[in-house]
C-alpha cells in the first residue's frame, strides 16, 4: 500500500499462468485501518479481492454454530457429534437420541 499525490493504492499480483500486477485505488478509510492497527495488510488485501472481510471464526466453529441451530442434524451424525462434549450433546439432541461420539469420549 502506498500514498501518491493524496491518493491511496494497493498493488496485487493476480492471475494463474500469466500473472499480472494490478493496482487498486483505495478509499482513505481502508488505508487508515492498518495504520490504526484495526486491520492487517492481509485483511485489506482480502477485502479488495473479495469485497468482504475475511472470516473471523474457524470452519469448525461455524459448523458448531450451525449444529446448535439445527440439532436434529446431529442425531445420526457421528462426525458432527465429535465436536461436542457429552454434556453438550445431552442438552442439544432430542430426548432419546443416541450419543454416537463426543469430544470427551475415549
Amino acid at each position: 500500500m502506498w500514498k501518491h499525490q493524496g491518493e491511496y493504492y494497493l498493488v496485487r499480483e493476480e492471475g494463474g499462468i500469466a500473472v499480472q500486477r494490478v493496482v487498486y485505488k483505495l478509499p482513505n478509510e481502508l488505508f487508515q485501518l492498518p495504520e490504526s492497527g484495526r486491520k492487517s495488510l492481509l485483511e485489506i488485501d482480502f477485502y479488495v479481492k473479495n469485497n468482504c472481510w475475511p472470516p473471523n471464526i474457524s470452519q469448525e466453529e461455524a459448523n458448531r454454530l450451525f449444529w446448535r441451530k439445527y440439532p436434529e442434524v446431529l442425531k445420526n451424525n457421528k462426525n458432527a457429534q465429535k465436536l461436542f462434549t457429552r454434556r453438550e450433546l445431552e442438552e442439544l439432541l432430542p430426548e432419546g437420541s443416541p450419543i454416537l461420539a463426543s469430544s470427551d469420549s475415549d
